[in-house]
């Protein structure tokens, strides 16, 4: 399920759209919601100047996440985003349907709103671990088979290249030709002569892909 992203502030996303994305539907996965969020990623200088700034809120009736980014570790802004992500689900799931304290200490306030708060933090946090730890494995094993599948860096001549194509293809068409049953003209038989031009057809393929290939390694590995 894809997600609609804005960016207010000075987020790097070509850094934070792969995880932003990532830890999203990872999410929607575990929690399964039926209906996409859109993730508003907000400047407030403000806001970030005060110890106890606001973080990142969400708005059930636009299905809206915004979390604020100044002076914040990429890692704590998406650890709110899986915090959002939980209320979303809940909205998804009907939480917010009744009427709700949503001002200064509603989570002391309300008793119902205390829930959904500890849900929030509670599902939200293990999302983002598991998220993170799932994360890095798959990086750590990209890098592994990266490090373990060198390339291939030696530069041949076209000389060498061309003898290298001619004899697989040579070897491909003398197995071609074992297979063919030749007969004597008196024991030639429409079935037979059908063999024999299929056969040559399939020799002038094999000399067609055997430039062909030469061009294509050529451009690639020769001096």
């Amino acid at each position: 399920m894809h997600c609609r992203i804005t960016n207010h502030s000075d987020l790097n996303m070509n850094k934070a759209s792969p995880l932003v994305k990532s830890l999203y539907s990872y999410a929607q996965r575990q929690m399964g919601f039926n209906h996409p969020a859109d993730i508003v990623f907000q400047s407030d200088l403000k806001n970030s100047q005060m110890d106890l700034g606001k973080t990142a809120h969400y708005h059930p009736g636009t299905y809206t996440v915004t979390v604020y980014t100044d002076r914040r570790h990429i890692k704590d802004v998406l650890r709110s985003l899986a915090h959002e992500l939980v209320h979303h689900d809940q909205n998804c799931n009907g939480a917010f349907e009744e009427p709700f304290e949503s001002g200064p200490g509603y989570a002391q306030k309300d008793g119902r709103m205390r829930e959904l708060e500890r849900d929030a933090y509670e599902r939200g946090n293990m999302i983002f671990r598991d998220w993170e730890d799932t994360y890095k494995q798959a990086l750590n094993e990209t890098n592994y088979y990266r490090k373990e599948t060198p390339k291939m860096s030696k530069k041949i001549t076209e000389q060498q290249l061309r003898q290298i194509v001619r004899k697989v293809l040579q070897e491909k068409l003398a197995k071609n030709e074992t297979e063919v049953v030749t007969e004597t003209a008196e024991e030639a038989t429409p079935e037979s002569t059908e063999t024999v031009t299929e056969t040559k057809e399939k020799i002038s393929n094999d000399q067609w892909y055997q430039n062909n290939l030469f061009e294509s390694l050529k451009r690639k590995w020769t001096k």
